[in-house]
């Protein structure tokens, strides 16, 4: 049966919303802003500009633009869209606690709601592999940038990346299974795990999410592809190699384990674990090709 990409990718983030913060761990404070912006100040390669007028495609629950405005002067107005209804209000329910001022709507990154050379900067997490067509979004992008505006991606997955967090995923969701059998504890209480839905059962959306991840990346392909929407500066880094493995290896443990196993010790030590082996990552960064790691990067200026 053929599936409607762009109805499936509402769907499930309409679900998504309800939980997309607490599933990946994702905060508005002091310590996230920072590291936020520090995503950006690798591509830019110095500190993050003062911003007139931000659009944050994809936003979700607001992960990126509302960190970028939480530093009073940063951002002057902040607009973001995403294909979800439920993504938009759980980034205006974000923003309002915040004391964020946020223009948001439901728009799809291929067909923007906006008008042409609207914006001086758009920012992305994590929004390019769920798009059908590239080069359309691109193009999209292109045209509600200002002359000599800036777009930046993250979160994208590459090809290598993926490879190696299939892997984390897999090895660790026998070894989970296993050890369960077993008998193990996990938590200080036998381990168990949490039940199966069958594919189809009920109204359960998980089995979408194979469905709206739809690419990974060479990096070197998405460049061309920018520069030919017109971008005339297109460049990539990118982010997560071990630190990428591990969390794969955590979040895979944190869905088929029982929450009773999941104890505030067990979320204390996988997240600072992350955080310490991001800033390994970065330390060993110009040492291992860009392309390994698990997230890219994408830089794109508009020409003046």
């Amino acid at each position: 049966m053929e599936v409607d990409l762009r109805e499936a990718n509402e769907l499930f983030h309409d679900v998504e919303s309800n939980v997309y913060d607490d599933k990946w761990g994702i905060l508005y404070d002091e310590e996230n802003a920072l590291r936020v912006r520090r995503k950006f100040e690798k591509l830019l390669g110095g500190p993050f500009p003062h911003v007139e007028k931000l659009l944050e495609v994809g936003c979700g629950t607001g992960y990126i633009g509302l960190n970028l405005c939480y530093f009073d002067g940063q951002v002057d107005e902040y607009y973001a869209c995403d294909i979800s209804r439920g993504m938009v209000e759980s980034c205006r329910r974000n923003a309002d606690r915040l004391g964020i001022k946020v223009n948001a709507r439901r728009s799809e990154l291929e067909e923007l709601k906006y008008p042409d050379e609207e914006f001086d900067m758009v920012v992305g997490h994590a929004i390019l592999h769920h798009i059908p067509d590239v080069g359309k979004a691109f193009s999209e992008i292109y045209r509600v940038l200002a002359p000599g505006g800036i777009c930046m991606l993250a979160g994208e997955p590459t090809r290598t990346g993926d490879l190696l967090g299939r892997l984390a995923r897999k090895c660790t969701s026998r070894g989970v299974e296993w050890y369960a059998g077993q008998g193990g504890y996990f938590g200080g209480l036998p381990a168990r795990l949490r039940p199966v839905t069958s594919p189809g059962e009920g109204d359960d959306v998980s089995d979408l999410e194979s469905v709206v991840d739809i690419h990974i990346f060479r990096p070197a392909q998405v460049c061309r592809q920018a520069r030919s929407a017109g971008f005339s500066e297109v460049h990539f880094e990118s982010e997560e190699l071990f630190s990428s493995f591990v969390g794969w290896v955590t979040r895979t443990i944190e869905n088929q384990l029982a929450d009773e196993n999941l104890t505030f010790r067990w979320r204390y030590w996988s997240y600072n674990t992350y955080l310490r082996l991001s800033r390994f990552d970065d330390r060993i960064y110009r040492f291992i090709p860009s392309s390994w790691f698990y997230n890219m990067l994408l830089f794109m200026r508009k020409p003046e």
